[in-house]
């Protein structure tokens, strides 16, 4: 535009009648420009071009953002929004909700059923992992009759491989192998002699043998687990510090009243990062009035496709 410090085109200061000459604003005929007029009044058209230009581009975009609003608002109204947008908003707003829970009460320990849930679904994976059991039979005076140990790969669906050293009181019978596919119990003595295999559901015929060690309730970890609210008073008692920076919540159960458990008490640890049951100690009525204590350690997990829990002949 001029210059008006130097007084305009020529010098000459610009009056009415060039204004007069602008027809961008006007709305009916204008004053044919003088010549000293023209340069000006170029200038003039060429502005108002540019801010006509710019303005009604964001006008543009604008209104068809606003409209694209609206019409997004009238479809919700009228409920024809895609079912996976709903589902999305509310998986959202779920997320949120849990986070915002996390954070505020970061110390607050779980519920019992909460934490027991959480390892259900954990070992509900299918998922090879590895056991350290240990059962340990004796009377009330707290000495032990003898104690077993055994090393166990199990997965969900009642697959397991048990291995270990294997005695009846103080006769040691030797290593021995026992597995169940799901479908067949099956043992196998390191001699090879006295194998068996029977259908899962006669699983007491083969295990009867062993007297009051073994139990097929707490071999199916993933089963025994499932089970504990409904058979046990479950109750959080604390949260304890492990190795890696690590933490995991203390369980303690005893018989609910009328239940038919044969559990008498006991003591689960599970981590609260994973869900998983890192200890199971449970405590059950034996034969002839002694009594069965089994401790479950996990110990981590196997590589896939590595294990074979059918017979092995």
């Amino acid at each position: 535009m001029i210059d008006s410090t130097e007084g305009g085109l020529g010098g000459e200061d610009p009056g009415t009648d060039w204004r007069e000459c602008d027809d961008t604003l006007a709305d009916g005929p204008v004053i044919e420009p003088s010549g000293a007029a023209k340069r000006w009044l170029a200038e003039q058209r060429f502005v108002h071009g540019l801010l006509r230009g710019l303005h009604t581009a964001d006008a543009a975009a604008r209104e068809g953002r606003v409209l694209a609003i609206l019409d997004r608002i009238e479809r919700e109204r009228r409920g024809v929004l895609p079912r996976r947008y709903w589902a999305a908003v509310a998986s959202a707003a779920l997320l949120f909700a849990a986070l915002t829970i996390w954070w505020s009460l970061p110390q607050q320990l779980p519920t019992a059923d909460a934490a027991v849930l959480r390892a259900v679904v954990e070992l509900s994976r299918e998922v090879d992992r590895r056991f350290h059991i240990e059962i340990e039979i004796g009377d009330d005076s707290g000495k032990p009759a003898f104690r077993q140990e055994f090393a166990m790969v199990a997965r969900p669906g009642s697959k397991f491989r048990l291995e270990g050293k294997f005695a009846l009181g103080t006769m040691q019978l030797g290593e021995l192998r026992i597995g169940c596919d799901g479908q067949e119990l099956w043992a196998l003595p390191a001699n090879g002699m006295f194998r068996r295999a029977v259908p899962l559901a006669e699983h007491e015929q083969l295990l009867q043998g062993f007297g009051s060690v073994l139990d097929l309730g707490y071999l199916d970890v993933h089963e025994f687990v499932a089970k504990l609210p409904a058979d046990l008073d479950l109750q959080v008692i604390q949260r304890e510090a492990v190795a890696g920076g690590r933490s995991e919540v203390v369980l303690t159960g005893q018989p609910r009243a009328g239940a038919r458990s044969p559990v008498r008490g006991l003591r689960l640890r599970v981590d609260e990062e994973t869900g998983m049951v890192t200890r199971i100690e449970a405590e059950s009525d034996g034969k002839r009035g002694l009594r069965r204590i089994v401790r479950i350690a996990y110990l981590g997990n196997e590589l896939p496709g590595l294990v074979d829990y059918r017979r092995p002949w």
